[in-house]
This record gives structure tokens, C-alpha cells and sequence, in this order.
């Protein structure tokens, strides 16, 4: 009998495990908040982490070098350094030197002894750390986004089956509803594909907020969808996939400045996922999120995106770079109220409360910026769920409590159950907690 041939794909795949066979032992952890300082078990080779990566819990920790500076915003996760191929042991020791001299230099203040600072001010408080920028190293972490891909040898069949979304208006202090400036986009079948799907949330603010939504709704998928339909294969779609988004991110914000609408203190953060079969690429700019729900004999989190908040260390080097001021609202007593905002130098506006968004024509010009992060992952067996989200479902909402939500209506197979319950809780927490509710949307997706 002829005996039958091994495709050069079964041999491209025994290469590639034989390669991250081998590399294995200097991987490290991606990007994973797992709750309860729990670490996540490769089952099939029975190895365990050994170091448990907990988050700071308050400004003042500064002993991890996987840590940076941040202020808490209600509930919302805490900014760090990621272990990246581009950032070394080299760069985390270089980082935490940075910040361990601004902490001497007295530049980092709590938030209730924040002062308003004049020209001459700030600039002589920044200047160390403007020099201190010009570092190579740190340079290097500022020219663009991290891809951080899932270190587990052996990868599942994983896929998600089903999804749903769902978007509600905000109310003003007076009671009254607000225009919904969050939009989404849920794509099944993208590119023509049964196993890709491309899932979109939106959040505009300002006067025009909810127009340049809307465009980017429209207009960032078609970019994404023709660029990935031009190339010839998976290998080339895997290969080119981040270019692509980063790309497509570009020209959409270019296509906005020039479609009419005045984004001079108006914009929108996105954040995009895109699903191609078991393996998912989470490009993102701005406070929205997205996490998986995993559970393997305890329910845990999988974080796919970082907020980008005006004081997380990389955001505010950029950010000062440029000419711009990080620092809180004062009132007229010189107490700060609120997150931390970017400011021209000179004037108080545009107090934008991100680090990245589409459109914001004048906080652009201080080192606001569109280009998103991006983080690969590859679904895992114990994976079970997706929830991309804007900051209405994050603000008062922690992520162990959102999937907890989920999961009961995840054992249910109850996927609209699911985004209405979240929904409803999130209005709820914003009601105890804050004179106005903010538009709340998101997508839920049901992996199996």
C-alpha cells in the first residue's frame, strides 16, 4: 500500500511545538490578573509558576518592578509594567529607577496634595523626568504597542460559539436621559470565515462624542476587514494581523479629522477583538475593556487590555514629553477631585481623563495618541467566556464580581440573560455611587 503523506501543516505544527518545547522554561506569564493570587495550571505538563504577580495595593508600593505609580479610580485595576519580549529585565530595573528618583524628587503626590502649578513649576518639577526619557531603553517602550502572546505549550480547540451585545443610555444629574455616545459592532462570520468574529466598543465624549462613535463604528472594521481579506493565507494573516490593526487605527483617525466633525475637544475610545478561531488579538485605546472568564477548579480572570490612564507611568512620560501636564481637577481651594486629566501647558483644557482615543484634536497635540496596544492570546480548555465592555459596566464594577455575574447565566447557556443582569447591576452601583449614570454598553461572548 502507498503510504500516506504528512502535510506540510502537521509538520509546521511538530515544529512549532518542538520550538516552544524548548523555549518553555523562559516564558513568563502574560498578561493575567488571576483572582486570589491563584496561578494558572498547565495541566499536561503539571508545572506550576513558582512567583505569584500580585498588583500593588496602594501608590506607595514600590518594592515590585513590575509595578509603576497610578491613582485609583473607583474600582478600576491598577497600571503595570508588562513582561514583554520588549521589556527586559533590563527595562523593568531601568523603569523602577526612574520612578524610585521622581519619588525622591517629591514629583509624585498623592491626590489630596496635589498643587496647582504655574509654568515655570512644572517645568522645573519635570525636568528630571524629561531627561530621564531620552533613555534608549525607555524610548524603545514608548515607540509603540506590546503584543504579549499566551505562553501555554499546548493549545485548545477552544472557539467562541455564541455572542451578544447590548447598549444603554446614560441619565444626566437632572434626571434626564443623555444622548448614548457608546456604540458596538459584532461581526460573526468576519472576513467570510465560520470560526472569526470581530467584536467593537466605542465610547465618545464630549460635545460631538456620539458622532465620532458612530464613524468609527463604520469605518474601522471595513478597513481592518479589506487589509486582512488582501492576504493570502492564515500564516500571512497571523503575521500581518498587528501591522494591520495598527494601520487601520491610523487611517480611520485620519479619515475622522477629515470627515467634518469638530473633534477639537470631541473623541471616542475603542477597543477592538478580534477572533480567528482559538486565537484572539485585543487591540485597544482608551478605558474600555475586555477579560475573559476562566474557570479551572476556581472561577479566575484573564485581562486582555489595560486602561490607559494619563498616570500610568509610560502614558505620562509620553504625555510630559510633548508639553502636556498630568495632573487632577483642582477646585478653587487647590483640592484635586477626580481622576488624573492631560492639560496643555498653559491652559486648562482639554482635562481628558485617557491617555488614548480617536479624534481630541487639542489633546492630541500634548501626546495623546491613537495607536492602540495590543495583546494576543490563545484560547485555553478552562476558558469560558468573553466580555468586552465600556467603562459604564467598569467604573464601580471589579472584574472578579463581573465574571462571577456571568458565569451563573454562563451554566445556564442564558447569554442574554447574562448581558442584561450586568447591565442592570452596573446601573445600580452607578446610582448608589454617583449623581449621573453613564452610557453602559457591552458584548458577551460564550466560549466552548
Amino acid at each position: 500500500m502507498q503510504k500516506s503523506l504528512i502535510s506540510s501543516q502537521k509538520i509546521l505544527e511538530f515544529l512549532q511545538n518542538k520550538r516552544d518545547e524548548l523555549s518553555l522554561a523562559n516564558l513568563k506569564s502574560p498578561l493575567v490578573s488571576i483572582t486570589k493570587n491563584s496561578i494558572a495550571n498547565n495541566k499536561n505538563n503539571k508545572q506550576q509558576l513558582n512567583k505569584k504577580k500580585t498588583r500593588p495595593k496602594s501608590s506607595n508600593d514600590c518594592n515590585n518592578l513590575n509595578t509603576v505609580f497610578f491613582k485609583n479610580t473607583h474600582a478600576r485595576q491598577n497600571s503595570k509594567i508588562l513582561e514583554s519580549k520588549d521589556n527586559s529585565s533590563n527595562l523593568q530595573s531601568c523603569a523602577m529607577k526612574i520612578l524610585q528618583k521622581i519619588k525622591s524628587e517629591k514629583l509624585f503626590r498623592q491626590s489630596k496634595d496635589v498643587e496647582i502649578y504655574n509654568k515655570i513649576d512644572v517645568k522645573k518639577q519635570y525636568q528630571i523626568l524629561l531627561d530621564l526619557t531620552k533613555k534608549p531603553q525607555i524610548l524603545k517602550l514608548l515607540k509603540g504597542s506590546r503584543s504579549i502572546s499566551n505562553p501555554e505549550l499546548f493549545q485548545s480547540q477552544q472557539q467562541i460559539r455564541q455572542a451578544y451585545g447590548q447598549s444603554q443610555a446614560g441619565i444626566q444629574y437632572t434626571g434626564q436621559n443623555k444622548i448614548n455616545q457608546d456604540i458596538y459592532k459584532l461581526i460573526p462570520k468576519f472576513c467570510g470565515n465560520e470560526n472569526y468574529w470581530y467584536f467593537q466598543v466605542s465610547d465618545g465624549h464630549g460635545t460631538n462624542g456620539h458622532q465620532v462613535a458612530q464613524f468609527i463604528q463604520e469605518s474601522l472594521p471595513q478597513y481592518i476587514e479589506e487589509d486582512l481579506k488582501q492576504l493570502k493565507n492564515q500564516f500571512e494573516q497571523k503575521r500581518q494581523i498587528e501591522t494591520i490593526l495598527k494601520q487601520s487605527f491610523k487611517k480611520t483617525n485620519q479619515e475622522l479629522l477629515k470627515s467634518g466633525i469638530d473633534v477639537t475637544y470631541s473623541g471616542s475610545t475603542t477597543i477592538v477583538v478580534i477572533v480567528l478561531k482559538n486565537e484572539l488579538y485585543c487591540a485597544n485605546i482608551g478605558d474600555s475593556r475586555a477579560i475573559i472568564g476562566r474557570y479551572d477548579d476556581k472561577l479566575s480572570v484573564i485581562e486582555l487590555s489595560k486602561d490607559h490612564k494619563p498616570d500610568c507611568f509610560l502614558e505620562q512620560t509620553r504625555i510630559l514629553s510633548k508639553g502636556g501636564r498630568v495632573l487632577p481637577y483642582c477646585d478653587e481651594d487647590g483640592q484635586s477631585i477626580g481622576p488624573a486629566r492631560v492639560w496643555i501647558m498653559n491652559q486648562d483644557v482639554p482635562g481628558l481623563a485617557m491617555s488614548r482615543s480617536f479624534g481630541d484634536y487639542v489633546a492630541s497635540q500634548v501626546g495623546v495618541i491613537c495607536e492602540p496596544e495590543i495583546i494576543k492570546y490563545s484560547l485555553q480548555q478552562s476558558d469560558k467566556f468573553i466580555i468586552i465592555a465600556s467603562d459604564g459596566i467598569w467604573e464601580f464594577l471589579q472584574n472578579d464580581i463581573v465574571i462571577q455575574i456571568v458565569y451563573e447565566f454562563y451554566q445556564k447557556g442564558d447569554l442574554n440573560g447574562a448581558c442584561v443582569k450586568l447591565v442592570q447591576i452596573a446601573t445600580e452601583a452607578w446610582q448608589r455611587e454617583d449623581e449621573v449614570i453613564d452610557d453602559i454598553t457591552l458584548i458577551v461572548g460564550f466560549i466552548r
